[in-house]
């Protein structure tokens, strides 16, 4: 999960809605390379499809507004069960940064356990969010690929796309090892 800092900076971005896309990047850019792969601190991870997407409004005085963000599970993976209504709340101003969902959206996310706060997000930020096409294939970006770990590197390679099928099977296996 980001550090302290990191959190502290996000939230001071807050205050100064110019400058938020541009320091945003730029962190993400310095904080993503030096982490481990998504995969190996998640509290979900699962493919589904977005079914909903609220605003939810800062509750009280020092409160910060969230988005809610209802799935369906189609494969659970991690933490959740397949048929399964999972409801995640994140950090509105990660909306202002372009991290957005859409209904019907078909994705597979690694998501941080909930936070005291209850909020969660996908785990390094883009790195942990991977589409998913029509005909069942999860998309890969170089750097999502690398961002797996070794034996994921290896197993897809060079391809951008595999099935979800061989995606869910070989991510459970790497985590076996």
């Amino acid at each position: 999960m980001p550090s302290s800092f990191c959190k502290c900076l996000l939230l001071g971005l807050s205050l100064f809605p110019i400058s938020q896309p541009l320091l945003a990047e730029r962190l993400q850019r310095e904080v993503e390379p030096r982490v481990s792969p998504p995969a190996r601190h998640p509290g979900y991870i699962f493919a589904g499809t977005v079914k909903s997407i609220e605003r939810v409004a800062p509750a009280g005085r020092n409160g910060v507004a969230t988005m809610r963000i209802t799935f369906h599970v189609d494969k659970a993976i991690q933490g959740v069960r397949a048929g399964q209504t999972l409801v995640i709340r994140e950090w509105a101003g990660l909306w202002e940064f372009g991290e957005r969902y859409r209904a019907g959206e078909h994705v597979v996310l690694f998501l941080y356990p909930p936070s005291k706060l209850g909020l969660t997000s996908p785990v390094h930020g883009s790195l942990g969010r991977f589409q998913v096409t029509e005909d069942g294939q999860v998309s890969l970006r170089p750097e999502q690929i690398e961002g797996l770990g070794p034996g994921l590197r290896a197993r897809f390679g060079a391809r951008d796309r595999v099935s979800l099928q061989e995606f869910a099977r070989e991510l459970r296996r790497e985590r076996e090892d």
